[in-house]
Parts: structure tokens; C-alpha cells; sequence
């Protein structure tokens, strides 16, 4: 994980220590599991479940560790360690994403399938949690050698029961894209396709032609600024909190300029949010009337980092940036990256959680005293695996989402006007040319944005009352909201025990 280099290995300031996962927890500080476990419990106390049953629920199901030969390039073999946790199974298909990284370990992918599991409650999303992941830097491998490990490791998991489309879900997650994921389709579509007519379902985050959805690649940014948006728009909810209500011009200064980082900070900045620092692998900047973002993207694309980019107002060798003042900071990089060594360094209102974990319990102490306010990370980067919903709904529809309606729906407006002009008299064939863009059917990118924004509109709208009925913070909220509906499930199912 990454918090270690926030400890003793390297300065507390250093850019490395952000963005590398593979240290331990922060010294002084709870393992990642543990915090997990903590915070579900400070959550727990606000209902009357009772405490035998509330162990269960955040305990996982299942965990599986097993090695994977690699042969390499020059022919030598390596040996490397490959997870998969499946949290809950209350729900299947199970649903998390896969994570290449050189230090995973097991307590971390049960944590995040723990995270997984809340999160899918929180959305009402029909999964339980899972997480997996193999022990590797991708960066130091070959396309050859991560395409075959990558085919491994699916087996590995269709062998022990692990993966498919009614069994566990695997999506993308940090090392991984649509690259992986589509190698993971094929492997298991060309094994196990015959017996299976949803075997293109065994994974989400595909490329378009695997039968992946439109929208899926900015689907957790793009829910990050959903979720932040409607909860800074909510004037009762800011008010109780002290923060001014609104969005437009707020400043965001973003920590992870990679996928989700950059559409957050795409789609605030087109909304009327001004992004005024960023901090990247290599370094940080500050502008403090704003960032051109597809600039700065254009720069990262070329340079490969954000380093020497030259409309920076500031620039720093570390992360910096990301203790300038602001209204609000998004981390969008890895676990524990806000912590008790830096939490009194941040100069914002509200912190807005697009990574995992991002914020430790004893940092969240210090700078609630503070007066920051939290939008936690279970609510607030819940866009990713919400599309990855539909393209799983698309998958076993084998249907593209539009395909039967769009054309219906534009003919359907046009007869509308037809019968306007014909009711009325005025000339509307001229607003039929003009907004032509207006009257066409919905595509499944349309579809796919307004049914994030739905769901995410909805578990903002179930935060809040839980939030003012309980009188405590919206991390506490969101926990309790899904505890609550595990609960729910397992009261009317029954729990699954052994006799």
C-alpha cells in the first residue's frame, strides 16, 4: 500500500510515496483492513443490528492466493502471487476490479472487496463485493509477458470458480484497462464460451468491439463530479456543515491527473468549476485563476507527466500543490494518501473522495476539527462500477443500449411537431432543421450518462436524509445506509448457516 512512504522511507512530502501503493500502512496508523473494519463499526453503533450479525456482514466470504509461473522474455521464470477476495455473497454476481501492483497482499484485496460490497449497497447495485490482483509491476514488463499473465491468472479463477458472468465480475482497476480486460473476455469466452452464452459478461471495462459501453471509460470521474456537484448544490446539507452552497466558481485542486482524475476535473471545469492545482506522479502545479485541463492533458499524453509544463504559475518537484488553498480537494490516487503526517497541511473546506481509503481515521479527526467536511469515497467514486453495471446489463441483453428505441423516439418528435404545426398553424419545419441535435433518439452513450446521473442523484438524495436523521457526518451516513440494506437482504433471505 501506499502509506508507507508517507512514514519512515521517505520525506512526507514526497511525490514517490503518492504514488506508489506497495508500502504498508502509515506508522502510528490502523492497516487499510483495519480502517476499513473501523470505520464500518463507528457506522454500526448508529443501528440496532445486532453485533454478531454486523461481524458477519463485514467479514469476507472468501480469499484466494495462488502463484503463477511466468516465463519472461529471456526465458527465465518468475514466480508471482495473484489474489481474489469475494466479499459478500448474499448477491452474485460478485463485482470488483483487478489491481497490478507490485506489492498487493491479501488483506488489501479484502479490504477493497469489503469497500465493494458497501459501495454496491450504497447504489443499489444487485453485487457483492469482490477485489483481486496480481503481485507485479506492469511498467517493468513486456506487453507478451503481461498478456500471458493476465490469461493465467483467468484461468486461474475460472478453475477455482472465481469469474463469470453469473459467478464474479472482474472490472478494471489500477494497472489495468480495457487492454486486460479484454484478454480476460477472450480467455475465458474462448474456454468456457460453449457451455456459457453470457461468457462475454465474465468482465466489464472491455474495449467497444469486446462488447464493452460507451461511456465506461469516463464513468468514475464523471460520477465524482455528479456526486460532488449535488451535495455542494444542496444548500440545507452545506449549510448544517458551514460550507458556502454551490459549485460554480469553487476552486478543486486534484491529487492523480490519470483517468479518473482528469475527467473529474474535464467535467467540473465544463460546469463552471475552476481547477487550480494538480499533482501528478512527477510533480504539481498551481495556476491560481485556473488550469487549462485539455492543455494540460495534451502536455501529459506527450511528456508522459506534468512536469516543465510551462503555464504553470507554480510548479513543484512534490505534491505541494495539493496544500494550496482551495474549496475543495479531490484525492484521485491510492489509500491512505491524506494522513495524520500531513492532515494539518491542507488548506480546503471539503474533500472529496474519488481514490479507495483515501483519508485515515486519524487524519478525518484532525481535519474535521478543522472544519473540512468529507464526501466519502464509497458515495463518491461509485461511477465506475455503476457503468460497469450496464455494460453487464448490456451484455446479457446482447443488445446495445438505444438500439431498438432511438429511431422511435426521433420519429415520435417529429410527429409531435408535425401535429403542433398542423394544430396551430405556425411553421416549425424551420425548428425542426434548427435543432435537429434536439430532436434525435437517445444514444447509448445518452443513456449511459443519464443513468449514472440518476443513480448517483438517488444515493446522494438517501445520504442526505440519513445524514440529518442521524445527526452525523456523511461517511457515517453512507456506511449506516449500507448496512442497512445487507441487513435487510439477510432478514428476509435468512442467513446462510450451517446446521
Amino acid at each position: 500500500m501506499l502509506s508507507k512512504i508517507l512514514s519512515s522511507r521517505l520525506p512526507a512530502n514526497s511525490l514517490v510515496s503518492m504514488y506508489n501503493p506497495s508500502f504498508s500502512s502509515v506508522a502510528g496508523e490502523p492497516k487499510f483492513l483495519e480502517m476499513v473494519h473501523q470505520y464500518f463499526d463507528a457506522a454500526a453503533s448508529y443501528t440496532r443490528i445486532s453485533p454478531d450479525k454486523l461481524n458477519y456482514y463485514k467479514k469476507a466470504d472468501c480469499v484466494i492466493k495462488f502463484t503463477i509461473p511466468l516465463v519472461r522474455d529471456d526465458g527465465t521464470i518468475e514466480s508471482i502471487e495473484a489474489y481474489r477476495a469475494q466479499h459478500k455473497l448474499h448477491r452474485l454476481p460478485t463485482k470488483g476490479g483487478t489491481r497490478y501492483a507490485k506489492d498487493i497482499n491479501i488483506q488489501e484485496v479484502e479490504a477493497l472487496s469489503c469497500l465493494m460490497t458497501l459501495k454496491c449497497a450504497v447504489v443499489n447495485l444487485p453485487y457483492g463485493g469482490a477485489k483481486g490482483g496480481i503481485g507485479f509491476n506492469p511498467k517493468q514488463y513486456s506487453a507478451r509477458e503481461i498478456e500471458s499473465l493476465t490469461r493465467r491468472y483467468t484461468l486461474e479463477l475460472a478453475k477455482k470458480g472465481f469469474i463469470g458472468a453469473a459467478i464474479d465480475v472482474p472490472g478494471p482497476d489500477l494497472g489495468t484497462g480495457e487492454r486486460e480486460m479484454s484478454w480476460m473476455k477472450d480467455t475465458y469466452q474462448t474456454f468456457f464460451g460453449h457451455k456459457d452464452i453470457n461468457a462475454h459478461g465474465c468482465v466489464t471495462g472491455k474495449a467497444l468491439n469486446q462488447g464493452g459501453i460507451r461511456g465506461r471509460t469516463e464513468s468514475t470521474g464523471l460520477g465524482v463530479f455528479y456526486c460532488t456537484r449535488d451535495l455542494l448544490n444542496d444548500k440545507p446539507l452545506m449549510e448544517k456543515f458551514g460550507v458556502e452552497p454551490g459549485m460554480k466558481g469553487k476552486r478543486f485542486i486534484i491529487q492523480g491527473f490519470g483517468n479518473v482524475g482528469y475527467w473529474a476535473a474535464k467535467f467540473i471545469t465544463e460546469y463552471g468549476g475552476i481547477v487550480t492545482g494538480i499533482a501528478e506522479w512527477d510533480g504539481s502545479i498551481y495556476n491560481s485563476k485556473g488550469i487549462d485541463i485539455e492543455d494540460l492533458y495534451q502536455y501529459k499524453l506527450n511528456k508522459k507527466g506534468i512536469k516543465g509544463y510551462p503555464r504553470a504559475e507554480e510548479a513543484f518537484d512534490n505534491e505541494d500543490a495539493i496544500y494550496k488553498e482551495c474549496d475543495v480537494f479531490i484525492p484521485a490516487a491510492f489509500e491512505q494518501t491524506v494522513n495524520k503526517n500531513n492532515a494539518n497541511r491542507f488548506n480546503c473546506k471539503v474533500i472529496s473522495e474519488a481514490a479507495n481509503g483515501p483519508t485515515t481515521i486519524a487524519a478525518e479527526e484532525i481535519l474535521t476539527k478543522k472544519g473540512v467536511v468529507f464526501f466519502p469515497d464509497i458515495l463518491v467514486n461509485a461511477g465506475g462500477v455503476t457503468v460497469s453495471y450496464f455494460e453487464w446489463l448490456k451484455n446479457l441483453d446482447h443488445m446495445r443500449p438505444g438500439r431498438l428505441t432511438r429511431k422511435w423516439e426521433e420519429k415520435s418528435k417529429l410527429n409531435l411537431l408535425h401535429v403542433i404545426s398542423d394544430i396551430t398553424g405556425l411553421k416549425l419545419h424551420q425548428l425542426e432543421e434548427k435543432h435537429k441535435n434536439l430532436l434525435r433518439g437517445a444514444t447509448d452513450k445518452d443513456i449511459v450518462y443519464s443513468g449514472l446521473e440518476e443513480v448517483m442523484s438517488v444515493a446522494v438524495k438517501e445520504t442526505k436524509e440519513t445524514c440529518l436523521e442521524l445527526h452525523c457526518s456523511m461517511r457515517i451516513a453512507v456506511y449506516v445506509n449500507a448496512i442497512r440494506k445487507i441487513h435487510q437482504h439477510f432478514e428476509v433471505a435468512g442467513m446462510p448457516l450451517a446446521k
